[in-house]
């Protein structure tokens, strides 16, 4: 089945690969393992902690809060900050027969910055655990433009600088493959490539 998940809504528009043939669009190509409970968990209607934040209680895939004088979300008043989690996707990451969470999202802390993130979660004897992350970035510095899978992998878009760019405005992009390989979630920085991109 194939699925596409973006929560900027961007339009990719062509790959700049040094091949002459590119590549089909970013899409979802999972595989169900032998155990999804983890598929049960309401991952868009949940409470997640937000490191120094403290935690936050998404509804509909977002939280909108204040932060406090002593640097706390506070989920009351007029909200200056928001926390948004997109779809989630599913797939063995690790290949232990056992459906891992796919979960990215984004924070704005109430300035202009927006910080993006993908989480791994897993099932450990009935617990839930981070298995792996994959780092995001500011918008243009890094941002994550999209999220998908090819198997077990974990194809990711991101927003590259180039110079001259403001953190709002990229105008470069990347896509990463990251698979499970000794234990870890990692890059395959040979598959890199560059795509072209319309708008942050």
């Amino acid at each position: 089945m194939t699925a596409r998940l973006s929560i900027a809504r961007v339009t990719l528009l062509s790959l700049l690969a040094c091949t002459s043939t590119a590549p089909a669009p970013l899409a979802n190509h999972g595989t169900r393992a032998r155990n999804t409970d983890i598929r049960t968990i309401d991952w868009e209607n949940r409470t997640y902690q937000l490191d120094e934040l403290g935690p936050v209680t998404v509804h509909a895939g977002r939280a909108e809060f204040q932060i406090s004088e002593d640097n706390r979300a506070v989920e009351r008043g007029l909200a200056s900050g928001s926390y948004t989690i997109a779809a989630p996707l599913f797939a063995d990451v690790d290949h232990d027969g056992v459906d891992d969470a796919i979960i990215w999202s984004i924070l704005a802390s109430g300035g202009t910055g927006h910080f993006s993130d993908i989480q791994v979660y897993t099932l450990r004897a009935g617990t839930l655990a981070v298995l792996a992350e994959i780092p995001g970035g500011d918008r243009g510095d890094g941002g994550i433009r999209d999220v998908a899978l090819d198997g077990t992998a974990v194809i990711v878009d991101r927003n590259v600088l180039a110079p001259g760019d403001g953190l709002c405005c990229p105008s470069a992009a990347q896509r990463e493959r990251w698979t499970w390989q000794h234990g870890a979630l990692v890059e395959n920085v040979a598959a890199r490539a560059a795509i072209a991109i319309e708008g942050p």
